[in-house]
């Protein structure tokens, strides 16, 4: 049986969260502005989190998600993703393999994986994803030991070799944003653009904007 396919509406604007000591019900005030405003899929990332707080946190995220059928990705944890029926997981090179992601979740759900190499996108091509994700495409604040930049040109040769739907992380926001969508993926995942944003809410609107217009 074939993997299920992720509708192209959730690829275009990806939140990825950095949560850090922000209390649970305020952060999820802040997921709910922009997923208002235009996100259109979530990426749960905790680091350094006990687990029981990791799991109250993504079961109250994945609830408020289901009222506005926004999927809900889970960054590694494929355990946890299954404990809160969760669209999907996000796996990087050091976590599990795609094929024993697939065996757990089944069909049914999303898989996508980070690319950082050339050798990364060879093997990504010939396994079940449902998305790659381009890491990082510029120089980023939010994720350190970066192995691969790969800029617009490397971008672009990504996107036209892969056999998968491209996303691009890693620095993007409303200033190269277009580049990006240029270069042939099909949306962006974004951290420190919408953390970082004096008005969350106006600058989801934002990108939002960008993405549904893109000019090209």
């Amino acid at each position: 049986m074939n993997h299920v396919v992720m509708s192209a509406e959730f690829y275009k604007l990806m939140l990825v969260t950095h949560r850090q000591d922000v209390p649970i019900p305020q952060y999820l005030n802040f997921i709910k502005q922009c997923i208002s405003s235009g996100v259109t899929s979530v990426q749960l990332r905790e680091k350094n989190t006990n687990e029981s707080l990791k799991l109250e946190f993504a079961l109250e995220l994945k609830h408020l998600l289901g009222t506005y059928q926004i999927p809900l990705i889970i960054n590694d944890d494929i355990h946890l993703a299954l404990q809160v029926n969760a669209e999907g997981v996000h796996l990087g090179q050091s976590d599990a393999c795609p094929l024993y992601a697939r065996n757990q979740l089944g069909t049914q759900k999303f898989i996508g994986l980070s690319i950082e190499s050339e050798s990364d996108l060879t093997q990504a091509n010939t396994s079940e994803l449902t998305y790659v994700a381009a890491s990082a495409v510029f120089p980023s604040q939010n994720k350190n030991n970066l192995k691969k930049i790969w800029g617009i040109e490397g971008l672009s040769r990504l996107c036209n070799q892969s056999s998968h739907p491209v996303i691009g992380i890693g620095g993007i926001d409303q200033d190269n944003l277009n580049k990006v969508l240029q270069s042939g993926a099909q949306g962006v995942a974004v951290i420190g653009a919408l953390h970082q944003a004096k008005n969350p809410a106006a600058m989801a609107l934002t990108l939002r904007k960008i993405i549904d217009h893109r000019s090209f």
